[in-house]
């Protein structure tokens, strides 16, 4: 008879109304290739989004995502249960994807952006997702990723202080600002329209 290994309390109570998911993280935990690729699988589609909301090109994305569910999958084993395994995910991605933009910020501060941004310019977007993307873009980082992870990723306060390892009130005072913030540049966008 093989040896089960044993979940932590915590998240053996979260998992409790999903037992499926319970014997999936732990076959996973345990080694199992197969339930480490269906579990990462079922993450899948929203960590490639998470990936081009934040790096905001699709190639590098991808790269992002596929390197983020190779490194998940080599640190299953470390996988505590101290949070959901979500969070955990998500942590992994956000830590990998701001490392991305430093590197890349670090690489372009060489280059000389000589982009205008006429209000001409902008009334040529037409389209609302690039006009919601170009507002979003001018949050700072710590407000643009709290709203990203609670409006597109729909996180709770509580999953959001978790994946940005911040206390509850920090988050929901981000969250607040990061929103005021974006309705202002949406109605200044707007109103140049």
């Amino acid at each position: 008879m093989a040896k089960t290994l044993a979940l932590p309390r915590a998240l053996s109570r979260r998992l409790a109304q999903n037992p499926a998911e319970r014997e999936l993280l732990r076959r996973a935990q345990s080694g199992e290739r197969e339930a480490v690729a269906v579990l990462l699988q079922r993450h899948r589609e929203a960590i490639s989004r998470l990936c081009f909301q934040i790096l905001r090109e699709r190639e590098s994305a991808e790269d992002a995502a596929q390197e983020i569910l190779l490194r998940a999958f080599e640190k299953m084993p470390t996988f505590r249960g101290e949070s959901e395994f979500s969070t955990w995910l998500y942590r992994i991605a956000l830590n990998h994807c701001l490392e991305m933009q430093r590197k890349t910020a670090r690489r372009d501060s060489f280059l000389v952006e000589d982009e205008p941004k006429s209000t001409a310019d902008f009334s040529r977007r037409i389209d609302t997702r690039l006009a919601l993307e170009t507002a979003l873009d001018a949050l700072p980082e710590p407000l643009r990723i709290a709203l990203i992870l609670r409006q597109w990723h729909e996180k709770s306060y509580q999953e959001i202080g978790a994946i940005l390892n911040l206390p509850l009130g920090t988050v929901k005072s981000r969250i607040h600002q990061a929103r005021r913030e974006f309705r202002q540049l949406w109605e200044a966008q707007n109103a140049e329209i």
